[in-house]
């Protein structure tokens, strides 16, 4: 289709279409007035050639938008003429024969001597395949290719959620872990495909059995994950036996043979036993291995000890305090020097959080740790340590902290935006902050992790990995996590002088490191011995009491020399 002559605003740019159509666009001007629009460039793409007129109109052209991406355009067009704000929009138009395609449009309106909108001038990309890549690449990150229920990943975070809003309105749920009972030996017995064609019978009936607010998942190669929101504790055994009975009544057909299949469940509560999903999917299937145990086709609901529930008391009564704190900004950070080996110059100060309570005395680390991570809490902790650490560098220019967040903070795409809303309000605190992930979080997921990790180096954060040496892994997987520096875990450390097993571990260590072009952190240094050891050694950073002992004051020595006998003598 090739644009009236009449109303070609191209034509006295020859080359100006020719271009369009090597690049893949068309280009339109839209006199809003009268509604016309005239074409250049990759038209055929979106319009029918046998009828070229079908799009001469804006009105034409939204009848053929998808009723459901019409409303999105319009609000971007109204923004755009009314707000000043960008018009930059993707939406789905019907074209020839009915098929659909992807379109990316974008544009800019002039406007009258009164602020009218009079003329829009655009171009339009055809992105279908791109759309498509797109959405293979979300399902292939959120389920399970077999069964095509959510894979292990989304489960977590559906749990996540489910437990958070149970927390929140005061609704009690259950997670079910179901696993198939003998399938290796379905598998030997009439093959692989006879074994995936159970999962994804059991599945199917699965489906069937729930509600439209629960959520089923694959959580590993014979189990599945089944969460049951608004689901009482009288209710559960009702639940367990028609899944049970669901399953063991109506065997699998292949190839016209019944196989008979039965499961075996393991059932947890929430959000009374559990903080997070990591909690809650290990006691269901602790319980599920007690089902099995008990002959199969059977199910198990976790109960926790007299001394479980005396903690989980506790917890909840401390989460309540730390969430107080929090409101009531009782919320401290106390700082740590990292040396320099080289001269003892102060190079940053690790950020270790700490709590006051309401007389102001301050609260143990390890009191406050295991309540946080119990209930939940870690990911809004986590995000309250970044705003802290970063009004701390946006006060003090010459400034760098490090700041520790955990595995579950690694993969949560909110803590992330807060990090690329503070440095693009602040592009200078990017290079001043290190963020700390202990090393067996980051094993625990570590395409997860290291996403993130490359994330955050993008934003010019540095990042590092904690206790390193901790998780006895590190080596396999450490060149997976380009990061910037390794913390040699204290256990290595402590005691170094004297440990000659630990010696040779930092010596291995420091050569991996020199290979991966890493800087390394020795933490727990406490002796004069022990620092000379590691200095010796090529460790470039020192942290420990030799140096200086957490202060609750802001002691801020950056480039300054520490001396040790100083430090021990605070």
């Amino acid at each position: 289709m090739k644009a009236r002559s009449d109303r070609n605003q191209s034509s006295s740019v020859p080359w100006l279409a020719e271009a369009l159509s090597a690049a893949g666009d068309a280009a339109y001007i839209w006199d809003l007035p009268t509604d016309q629009l005239d074409w250049a460039g990759n038209i055929e793409g979106i319009c029918d050639q046998s009828n070229p007129d079908l799009l001469d109109t804006g009105h034409s052209l939204n009848d053929r938008i998808h009723p459901e991406d019409l409303p999105r355009r319009l609000k971007a067009l109204s923004d755009h003429f009314g707000q000043g704000k960008p018009y930059d929009c993707e939406f789905r138009i019907r074209v020839a024969h009915g098929q659909i395609i992807w379109v990316h449009d974008r544009g800019v309106a002039q406007f009258d001597s009164v602020g009218s909108p009079e003329r829009m001038a655009g171009t339009m990309r055809v992105v279908t395949q791109r759309k498509l890549d797109e959405a293979r690449l979300e399902r292939a990150a959120n389920y399970d290719d077999l069964t095509g229920h959510f894979n292990r990943s989304r489960l977590r975070q559906e749990l996540d959620h489910a437990i958070s809003v149970a927390r929140r309105f005061s609704m009690p749920g259950a997670l079910l872990v179901v696993g198939v009972d003998k399938l290796a030996m379905i598998n030997n017995a009439y093959g692989h495909e006879a074994g995936d064609a159970v999962l994804v019978a059991i599945g199917q009936r699965l489906d069937r059995f729930v509600r439209s607010s629960d959520v089923v998942g694959r959580l590993a190669g014979d189990r599945f994950g089944v969460i049951l929101t608004q689901c009482s504790e009288g209710e559960v055994g009702a639940a367990l036996d028609r899944v049970i009975g669901m399953v063991r009544e109506l065997p699998v057909e292949l190839d016209g043979q019944a196989i008979p299949v039965t499961v075996s469940v393991g059932c947890a509560l929430f959000p009374q036993l559990a903080g997070t999903s990591h909690d809650l999917v290990a006691r269901a299937e602790s319980a599920l291995a007690i089902a099995k145990s008990s002959g199969r086709s059977c199910w198990h609901v976790h109960t926790p000890s007299e001394k479980q529930a005396l903690l989980h008391r506790h917890h909840v009564v401390m989460g309540a305090s730390v969430q107080r704190a929090i409101k009531e900004d009782r919320l401290v950070f106390t700082y740590q020097p990292i040396v320099r080996s080289g001269d003892f110059s102060v190079a940053k100060y690790e950020c270790l959080l700490r709590m006051k309570d309401e007389d102001g005395k301050i609260v143990p680390a390890h009191d406050i740790v295991p309540v946080i991570e119990q209930l939940g809490l870690t990911r809004m902790m986590d995000r309250h340590v970044l705003d802290m650490a970063v009004a701390e560098l946006r006060k003090h220019p010459n400034l760098s902290l490090a700041i520790n967040i955990s595995g579950l903070t690694a993969s949560d795409q909110s803590w992330l935006r807060a990090l690329m809303s503070a440095v693009k309000a602040t592009p200078e605190v990017a290079e001043r902050l290190v963020i700390e992930i202990t090393e067996t979080a980051a094993l625990h997921d570590i395409e997860e992790t290291a996403r993130f990790i490359a994330a955050a180096r993008d934003l010019g954060c540095r990042v590092a990995i904690d206790d390193f040496g901790a998780g006895f892994t590190s080596f396999r997987h450490l060149k997976s996590l380009i990061v910037d520096l390794v913390k040699i875990d204290g256990s290595f450390v402590r005691g170094l002088a004297a440990n000659v097993d630990n010696q040779l571990f930092i010596r291995n260590l420091m050569n991996l490191a020199e290979s991966f072009g890493l800087r390394t952190v020795a933490e727990f240094v406490e002796n004069r011995d022990d620092a000379e050891f590691l200095m010796r050694c090529g460790v470039e950073y020192l942290q420990g009491y030799y140096f200086g002992r957490p202060d609750f004051s802001r002691p801020w020595t950056i480039g300054e020399r520490i001396l040790p006998e100083t430090a021990m003598a605070g």
